[in-house]
C-alpha cells in the first residue's frame, strides 16, 4: 500500500504542475502541449493516475482506486498551493479560472467529464507518444474536465454545490473512461 500511495501523490503532483504550467503560459497550445509532460511522465514511470486506471475497472480493486483517488487529489494540491502561496499573477488567475470553471451546469460538467474520460483512456490505451500528447491537448483547449487537474480549483473555491459539481466530472471521467475500454476491447 506503501507504494501506491507514493506512486498516486507522486502523480498527481505532475498534474498539479501540469495545472500549474498550463495556467502560467501566454499561448493556449503551449501550456496545452507543456500539461503533457505529466501524462507521460507518469506513463513512463509506471505511476498511478486514477483517470488512467479507472478504465480498467473491476469491483474487487474498488478500494486501490479510492486510494489512488484520495492521493492523486492530495499531490494535485501540494505544487498548486506552493504557487499559488507564492506568485500573485498565478493567484489572481487561478481564482478567476477557478470560478469559470465551477458556473457549468450540471449536465455539461458531466459531459465534459466524460469526454476527457475517453481522452485520457485513449492516451493511456495506445501509451504512443503522440497520441497522448494529442490527447492531452485537445482534452485542455476543448475545456473537458480531469478531476485530478480540477481539484485544487474545488479546493480553492469550495461549496457544497461544488463538490456535487465535481462529484459529477468523477462520475463522468469514470464513465468515458470504461465506455472507451469497452467498445476498444476485442475480447
Amino acid at each position: 500500500m506503501g507504494k501506491l500511495i507514493k506512486q498516486s501523490t507522486l502523480s498527481g503532483i505532475l498534474i498539479g504542475i501540469g495545472v500549474i504550467m498550463n495556467n502560467m503560459s501566454y499561448n493556449k497550445y503551449f501550456g496545452a502541449l507543456l500539461f503533457s509532460f505529466a501524462i507521460l511522465t507518469i506513463l513512463k514511470c509506471n505511476l498511478k493516475l486514477y483517470t488512467g486506471k479507472i478504465g480498467y475497472y473491476k469491483p474487487s480493486k474498488t478500494i486501490l482506486l479510492l486510494v489512488i483517488l484520495l492521493f492523486n487529489f492530495i499531490g494535485s494540491l501540494l505544487p498548486t498551493a506552493c504557487v499559488f502561496i507564492s506568485n500573485n499573477e498565478f493567484q489572481q488567475m487561478f481564482i478567476s479560472i477557478s470560478k469559470m470553471k465551477f458556473s457549468y451546469g450540471f449536465a455539461e460538467l458531466f459531459l465534459y467529464g466524460i469526454l476527457c474520460g475517453v481522452l485520457m483512456f485513449v492516451a493511456v490505451y495506445t501509451r504512443e507518444n503522440i497520441i497522448t500528447i494529442f490527447c492531452i491537448m485537445i482534452f485542455i483547449l476543448s475545456g473537458y474536465e480531469h478531476c485530478i487537474a480540477d481539484f485544487p480549483y474545488l479546493a480553492l473555491n469550495f461549496s457544497f454545490i461544488n463538490l456535487c459539481k465535481f462529484i459529477v466530472i468523477i462520475f463522468g471521467n469514470s464513465i468515458g473512461s470504461i465506455m472507451t475500454n469497452i467498445l476498444i476491447d476485442d475480447n
